[in-house]
């Protein structure tokens, strides 16, 4: 990486994942040691190390060939096999995994395989979300997530949050927040209704 202008868009890449490695803690979409994101560089993925606070990415952040293996596969985030699914399968520059309260709620309280959002804006943006199974880390996930991506913006995984991609990470980032914010308010509705009973 010996051109000048290699140097200042890997610098920029790294500077995009620790800005919105800090938003997703301040809006609540991950806490303490959860969730994971990364962006693909050309045939590798810059991705957030395993158990980093993605409120404090610097020096956390490692590159990884798309294709395995790679010298700090072990280092990467336990989710490195759904990145690399995600990125496979579809045409992502970004992919965000949070752990939303509310999305983990709504995940656990259907047995539907998607949700649709019961606010207009969210429903603009994402007319069917999907929901996912698998455990963490695995295969299954991986597999699971990268086929709702390819029809998907972004997807629940059932009892464990949920998965966005992005032309940009400031889109993977945005597709998040709606899914958390649709999901937000589904559960403060059902409230509502319950209540009105």
């Amino acid at each position: 990486m010996s051109d000048p202008c290699e140097v200042i868009s890997a610098a920029k890449d790294l500077e995009d994942l620790i800005r919105f490695g800090k938003k997703m803690v301040g809006c609540g979409l991950v806490s303490a040691h959860a969730g994971n994101i990364s962006k693909r560089v050309g045939h590798t993925m810059l991705i957030s190390t395993h158990g980093s606070m993605l409120d404090e990415l610097a020096g956390e952040i490692v590159q990884v060939a798309l294709d395995p293996p790679s010298p700090l596969d072990h280092l990467a985030s336990s989710e490195l096999a759904m990145h690399r699914a995600i990125y496979r399968q579809t045409e992502a520059m970004a992919v965000f995994h949070g752990h939303g309260r509310f999305s983990i709620i709504a995940s656990l309280t259907t047995e539907e395989t998607h949700i649709t959002p019961e606010d207009v804006e969210s429903a603009y943006y994402l007319p069917t979300i999907p929901i996912v199974e698998g455990q963490s880390g695995t295969e299954e996930l991986a597999y699971a997530a990268a086929v709702a991506l390819k029809d998907h913006q972004g997807a629940l995984i059932r009892g464990h949050g949920l998965v966005a991609k992005g032309a940009s990470v400031e889109e993977a980032y945005a597709t998040l927040a709606i899914i958390e914010q649709a999901c937000h308010i589904r559960y403060h509705l059902a409230l509502a209704r319950l209540l009105k009973r």
